[in-house]
């Protein structure tokens, strides 16, 4: 039964990587809400301590893998100063340019 639980674990790991990237790679956050990811922060923070307080491991391992993340998600929101060529598609096409 562990295995489904690294299983999972590994898919938060996976599921973070493509918004990651486009962060990083385009620098664009276009349609991103930083006040979501905030509260994100503050749930897996919670979730934390909660998986602490009952000495479970692997959640533990998952809860501090999407801190990371959902941390790194908003430092790179918050530098991205570029709408990635799709993005910008979009944005033209939604202002009916």
């Amino acid at each position: 039964m562990e295995v489904i639980g690294w299983a999972g674990t590994a898919l938060v790991i996976i599921a973070y990587y493509p918004q990651i990237h486009h962060l990083l790679v385009e620098r664009c956050a276009w349609g991103l809400s930083i006040s979501t990811w905030v509260i994100w922060l503050i749930a897996s923070t919670l979730l934390l301590i909660h998986c602490i307080l009952r000495r479970d491991y692997l959640f533990m391992i998952v809860q501090s893998i999407n801190l990371i993340a959902i941390a790194i998600t908003i430092i790179a929101a918050r530098k991205s100063n570029n709408l990635c060529p799709y993005h910008l598609t979009v944005a033209r096409t939604a202002a009916g340019q």
